[in-house]
């Protein structure tokens, strides 16, 4: 800490001590004790700086067990104004530009920084693919036929459909609204900016810090050595690019990042419409269902 200090003052930047804080991580499994950290301080030109167990960096929070709960609770919370905002706004806009207002209010938010905190079971992420469904159905679902129910007098009705049942309430299916406009779910889309990125990595050689981590396989050029099992970008990665990648792939490090993008967008809407047409099922976001 010295050392960055004396780096710092020497080229005129200054550091805001009270803005500084830092994190001590934990591995899972391991018994928090508060107490073993009492007496640990660190300091900054004799000034202490405090120990959190959350901080938010680039935007997203970080806390000291990396489960994430902190961000998703922070995301869930945003993407639900945001779709307050789709909701008031959508009748003074044409339809004709629902799609772009779907990705640059809705998507911008739940797309950023997905390839670090996105690979969660699907149980973690069904809140926010929740409020995606909702986003989506409140823009692109038919609306008239979900208001008209509640127009309609009672006693209009047919005697057997006077009593309001499940049916009544049942909402429209979001599968068909994503496979018409070809918008991946937030399964998908971590896939997407995951195996993209890493590709961006490998290709232009660039942050070198995360490229020397990924180790290409000497025997099979294409593939990667997968580290530990972990839920970090590096093993997460890899492991996507080794399953999705097949002996008849045409796709390589040769390839262009465009001629990726479209590769990687067809392949997982392919994956996103299999299986019964109005249900999701675990089979849309199988990552071994996937095929370059």
């Amino acid at each position: 800490m010295k050392a960055v200090y004396e780096y710092m003052r020497c080229n005129l930047l200054h550091i805001n001590i009270k803005k500084c804080c830092y994190i001590h991580f934990t591995p899972p499994g391991f018994k928090k004790d508060e107490n073993m950290f009492v007496d640990y301080v660190i300091t900054l030109n004799n000034i202490a700086i405090k120990r959190v167990n959350e901080a938010k960096f680039l935007g997203v929070i970080i806390d000291r067990d990396l489960n994430w709960k902190p961000h998703l609770s922070y995301l869930t919370t945003k993407l639900k104004c945001e779709v307050g905002k789709l909701c008031r706004m959508r009748r003074f806009i044409p339809k004709e530009l629902y799609n772009d207002l779907y990705h640059t209010l809705f998507e911008s938010h739940l797309a950023y920084g997905i390839s670090v905190w996105g690979a969660l079971s699907n149980n973690r992420l069904d809140k926010i693919f929740k409020t995606q469904k909702k986003c989506i159905r409140i823009l692109f679902g038919d609306q008239e036929a979900y208001s008209d129910k509640f127009k309609t007098c009672v006693r209009a009705r047919p005697v057997e459909l006077q009593k309001l049942g499940p049916e009544f309430y049942a909402r429209e299916k979001s599968k068909p609204l994503f496979n018409d406009l070809s918008i991946l779910t937030v399964h998908n889309l971590y896939k997407y900016h995951c195996l993209l990125e890493m590709f961006k990595i490998v290709k232009l050689h660039t942050p070198i810090p995360i490229f020397e981590l990924l180790r290409k396989s000497h025997r099979r050029g294409s593939y990667f050595i997968t580290p530990p099992p972990t839920s970090l970008f590096v093993y997460q990665a890899c492991s996507l690019w080794n399953q999705c990648l097949k002996p008849t792939s045409k796709i390589d490090f040769s390839s262009s990042i465009a001629a990726l993008k479209s590769r990687l967008k067809t392949m997982l809407m392919i994956c996103q419409k299999s299986g019964v047409p109005d249900e999701w099922c675990e089979i849309n976001f199988c990552k071994s269902n996937c095929t370059l």
